[in-house]
Formats: C-alpha cells, sequence, structure tokens
C-alpha cells in the first residue's frame, strides 16, 4: 500500500473512531464530580444512610440533565432494595461473674457486646483458650485437650509471639488465625455457648471496640472485655493475662486451661436495623432498530464505607469518614461522564443502561439486586462495563480484567488501547460488581487502576486522584462501549474453566470454586450463584441454587463460615459438603485443590 493510501486509511479510521467514541468531559469536570460524591457532607456514601441518599440524588440529577431516561422503580431513576444499615443495644445486656466471688460488671465501661453476637442468655464455667486458635497445618491447637463444650471461653486478641517476624504466624497465609472472625467461630464450633474476647496485654490501646457492624449473627454470644475484667476472671488461678500470654509465646504451644470455681452469666440484646438503599439507573435506547433490543451495562458502585466500620482498614480512626474518593467516586464520575458523553451524541446503536450501584461493600447487594431485577432484560445484554477505582493511573497502566468472558472481547479490547498501556485478565471473578453479571452469564469487563495504600482508609481523598488518569481511562471505556455497540455481532458468555497455577505456591489455602449469592440473605446457609468449571465443587456435584449448610465437619449460617471451614484444610483434603437443593439435603464429597 502506497504512503498516501495508508495516510488516508489512517485518517478514515481515525474519523471513525472518533464518530463512534464520543468525547468525555474533562478531567475537571470529572475531579468536580469526584469532590462531589466524596464531600463531608455525604459522610462516605454507606448504603442506606443520608449521606448515600444525598449522593444519589446527585447522580439521578446528571443523569437526568444528560436527557436519560429513567430506569428505576415506577418511573423514577431509583432502584431500591433493603439493606442492614446497623446495630444498637437492646435490652438486657449483662456481664456477671457468678463465682467465686459475685460482682456485676458495666456495660461500656468493663464489657460491650460485639456486633455479630446472637441473641439470648448463657450461663457457664469459665476455660481459657489462649488466642482461641486451631491452626493444623502449623500443628498449633489452643482447644487441644480442653472441654469447651457449654462453657464460657476467655480468648486473647492478637496471636503467638505476634512480635516475632519469624513466628509461623506472620507468614502470609497463617494471618487470618489472629482475626476475630476465627476466633469466635472456633470457640462455637468446639461447643462454646460464649466466647469473652480480651485485648492482648502488649497492645497499646485498652479500650472496648465500638459497637458497629451488619454481620449477620454468628450463633454464639459474643462479647469483649477489657484487661481489668480479664485479669479478675482469671484471678481464682492465681495468673494474670501476661502470664498465660507469656507462656504461650516462651514455648509456642497453647497453655489452656478451666479456672478452678469460676462461673459467668452473659446475656445478650441487640438490635439490627435496615433500611433502604438505591441503585441509580438511566436508559439511553438504541438507535438501531435491528440492535436496540440488545444492550450495554456500564456500572460502578456509588457507596462506600460511611464512618469505617468492618471494611475498614483503620480500625484506630473509629468515627472517622472514609471519603471514598478512589472508591469509587471515581468510577461513579466516569459512569456520569460516559452518560453525558453518549446522551449528547444522540446515543449508540445498541441501548446503554447506566447504573451507579449501592451496597457493593456490603456484598454486591445492588448489582445482586439489579440482575436479579435488570432495568433492561438480562439476556439481552451484551456486555456489562464495571469501573471500580479507576483513578489513580499510574504509569499509564489500566488492568482489564474479564477479557476473555466474551467472544472476541479480548481482541476488541486491546483495540481500543490507545495511550494506555493494558493488563489483561481472562478471569472475570474479583469482588466487584461485574461478578454478578458474569454468574447470571453475561460477558464482562472490569477496569481497575490498581490498590494503594489508602484503600478502606479515611485518607481516601479527592486531592489523591490524577485527574488526567481518570480522563483517560473514562474515554477508553467510552471506545470500549462504543466499539461494542456498532459491532454487528456482539460478544458471546463464554465459561470458563478455572486457570491452572503455574507453579506450587500461587495462593494461599486450598481452592473449592463456587461464587455465593451476595444478596442480603436471612436464613442460615451460604446461596450459591455459580460455580467455577472445572473446580473441585463442579467435580462434587455442587450447582447454581443450591445452599451449603455444612463444609468439613463445620456448620455453615454465614459466609464467614464457609470461610472459616475452608481456611482450616489442605489442598488434597476430601471433604463431606451437605447442601440444601430444592428444599432437600443432600450430601456430597469433593478434594480440595491449590488455591488458583
Amino acid at each position: 500500500m502506497s504512503p498516501l493510501r495508508i495516510l488516508l486509511a489512517l485518517l478514515v479510521l481515525a474519523l471513525g473512531v472518533a464518530e463512534a467514541a464520543p468525547p468525555v468531559p474533562s478531567a475537571e469536570w470529572l475531579l468536580a464530580q469526584v469532590k462531589i460524591l466524596s464531600a463531608p457532607e455525604t459522610e462516605g456514601r454507606a448504603s442506606g444512610t443520608p449521606g448515600a441518599e444525598r449522593a444519589a440524588q446527585h447522580i439521578a440529577s446528571v443523569f437526568q440533565g444528560a436527557g436519560l431516561q429513567p430506569g428505576g422503580d415506577a418511573g423514577t431513576y431509583f432502584q431500591a432494595f433493603s439493606v442492614p444499615t446497623g446495630i444498637r443495644l437492646g435490652n438486657p445486656n449483662a456481664l456477671t461473674i457468678l463465682g467465686p466471688a459475685a460482682r456485676s460488671l458495666a456495660l461500656g465501661g468493663d464489657f460491650t457486646p460485639l456486633a455479630v453476637s446472637g441473641n439470648g442468655a448463657v450461663e457457664g464455667d469459665l476455660v481459657v483458650a489462649g488466642y482461641g486458635i486451631t491452626a493444623p497445618d502449623l500443628g498449633y491447637d489452643d482447644y487441644a485437650g480442653l472441654d469447651a463444650r457449654g462453657k464460657v471461653v476467655l480468648v486473647l486478641t492478637r496471636e503467638p509471639r505476634g512480635s516475632d517476624p519469624a513466628s509461623p504466624f506472620r507468614r502470609p497465609d497463617a494471618y487470618h488465625y489472629s482475626e476475630r472472625s476465627h476466633k469466635i467461630i472456633n470457640a462455637r464450633e468446639h461447643g462454646a455457648a460464649a466466647i469473652l474476647l480480651v485485648t492482648h496485654p502488649a497492645a497499646t490501646s485498652a479500650s472496648l471496640p465500638p459497637l458497629r457492624g451488619i454481620s449477620q449473627p454468628w450463633s454464639i454470644l459474643a462479647a469483649h472485655v477489657t484487661r481489668a475484667v480479664g485479669d479478675a476472671l482469671l484471678a481464682p488461678s492465681g495468673k494474670r493475662l501476661a502470664d498465660v500470654a507469656d507462656a504461650i509465646d516462651r514455648a509456642l504451644a497453647p497453655q489452656s486451661f478451666q479456672v478452678g470455681g469460676a462461673r459467668v452469666r452473659l446475656e445478650v440484646a441487640l438490635v439490627r436495623e435496615r433500611g433502604t438503599a438505591v441503585n441509580v439507573v438511566g436508559l439511553l435506547p438504541g438507535t438501531d432498530p435491528a440492535r436496540k433490543h440488545e444492550a450495554v451495562v456500564i456500572g460502578g458502585h456509588y457507596d462506600h464505607l460511611g464512618r469505617g466500620g468492618e471494611g475498614s482498614l483503620a480500625p484506630d480512626q473509629a468515627g472517622a469518614i472514609h471519603p471514598g474518593a478512589d472508591d469509587n467516586a471515581s468510577g461513579t464520575a466516569a459512569v456520569m461522564a460516559l452518560a453525558r458523553a453518549f446522551a449528547a451524541a444522540g446515543g449508540a446503536p445498541r441501548t446503554l443502561v447506566f447504573v451507579a450501584f449501592a451496597g457493593e461493600e456490603m456484598g454486591l447487594l445492588g448489582s445482586t439486586h439489579h440482575v436479579k431485577h435488570p432495568a433492561h432484560p438480562l439476556e439481552a445484554t451484551v456486555l456489562m462495563v464495571n469501573l471500580d477505582m479507576i483513578g489513580r493511573l499510574r504509569d499509564q497502566t489500566l488492568y482489564a480484567v474479564g477479557a476473555d468472558s466474551g467472544t472476541g472481547l479480548r481482541a476488541l479490547v486491546t483495540a481500543q488501547s490507545g495511550a494506555l498501556t493494558l493488563k489483561l485478565r481472562g478471569d472475570p471473578f474479583s469482588p466487584s460488581d461485574h461478578t454478578a453479571f458474569y454468574t447470571g452469564g453475561r460477558p464482562v469487563l472490569f477496569l481497575f487502576t490498581g490498590a494503594h495504600s489508602d484503600y478502606h482508609r479515611p485518607t481516601d481523598t479527592w486531592d489523591r486522584l490524577n485527574p488526567q488518569g481518570l480522563e483517560a481511562v473514562t474515554a477508553f471505556a467510552a471506545r470500549v462501549v462504543a466499539a461494542v455497540a456498532r459491532e454487528a455481532v456482539a460478544p458471546a458468555w463464554v465459561k470458563l474453566e478455572a486457570p491452572r497455577a503455574p507453579t506450587r505456591g500461587g495462593g494461599y489455602g486450598p481452592f473449592f470454586g463456587v461464587v455465593p449469592d451476595f444478596g442480603d440473605r436471612s436464613e442460615p446457609g451460604v446461596l450459591i450463584s455459580g460455580v467455577r468449571p472445572g473446580s473441585p465443587a463442579e467435580k462434587a456435584g455442587v450447582r447454581a441454587g443450591d445452599v451449603i449448610v455444612a463444609f468439613a465437619g463445620v456448620a455453615v449460617k454465614t459466609l464467614e463460615d464457609l470461610t472459616f471451614a475452608l481456611r482450616g484444610r489442605r489442598p488434597g483434603d476430601r471433604v463431606e459438603v451437605t447442601i440444601l437443593r430444592d428444599s432437600a439435603e443432600r450430601r456430597l464429597n469433593a478434594v480440595l485443590e491449590e488455591r488458583r
């Protein structure tokens, strides 16, 4: 081809791309939207709160101003669903030392219930279970030889030799043993009627944790007590908390025992509050009569952590606003920008559905609800593009996840890269809103500019974003959406096999291969929305729609229980899985594999 013909071809191509992908709003406009969404007035946009409602109203006003049709309930832009919003003390809440010397303890001063506690009252003898850890892979078990059945268990926070970098508990695959969830569920699985957590003697802060959280109860009474109370409970044994911790740390071996004569009564009454969250949905009908029945969904979650809570990685800043500028005011700003851009251009051949999801930080609640109640038929959705944490572009590198989830998608995405360096990952599974669409049988593309140290902390503020990078990612998304919207043949969903790890040690712990339904669930058990092809779960016969109620001998009431049970096993272990299918209980056998 002659140089002139090459130049003409490039010019035609450039004009075609420009015509197909409308220009997006400027970096300044995008940053202004991030500032609005992450302002102090939105108080971190926790779902079901006035701050989140304020953000939703702003997003709806942008959709309306762009000329999008309402895609929510009853002709509005809002698609409502119920969410847990918090927890408060009911009545009564009491902790009493019954013996050897009776003493009533002060709520809020001596003890506080934990948000994951069940309600009720128990009375039992006191046993000390050290750090409350059962780690078969490390040859360590605080419950070995200890009968905790029906008793109240006192457990230290942290892990053995927590300040020693060489401690086996400091390995990345062993961090979870120090988590509160392991200690509480482990106590329940050993038959304890209640657990009392006490802050480690070496901890710098001795204050009681605030009552904050939205989790389902974990079927055991649970409270946190002060170190002074812990020492008082141990007094009949002649030991103090520091003695117990030092003995375990010196020997790197359990030192559990029953406290002779010590008996405790714990009563907990918690009220779990609920509220309403909304997805914000706008529609832009397609312009091609032959293709307008098909749609591309462009979405991102606008909710964040509010004032911290369970998802915060800054527990020492309890109550501080977590503004979530990158996570995910950045992606929401891009969704609004794309809505304005495509609406100003007169639309696209296929219908475009713009959704700002709530409830993502609670477990993909908003996207799961939308998939079950789509504004446009799910079976006619040809691609879902998810924009989550796209405000910190570094070295022009953009992560594009799910490139192999649809036929031809990898090549199409690569062709739109422009000046960006794409890091493509074919596997679509990751903890963000696109997962609900992929498990629903739709191709997906998840755009992400990478993790950073401000994630889920109050320091995720607008001034740390890269506005020009945000504009570049938004423009790339516009090119992808435009290309998919105009293609004669849309991407078709691909059922992906579980990828193989090239070497051992590619992940931590065993692999089972189920995708939980992250919708809000009140009944016990974990509902499965999808099963990884080629996974141990699929080989065992687990199907979408099954409810796991037991795993490897652990009663599964919540997702935390399933995580606990899985972490307690090793690759190669054969486990029994009890499921409910069509209300009938079935037992399946699976052989766990190495995590991919």
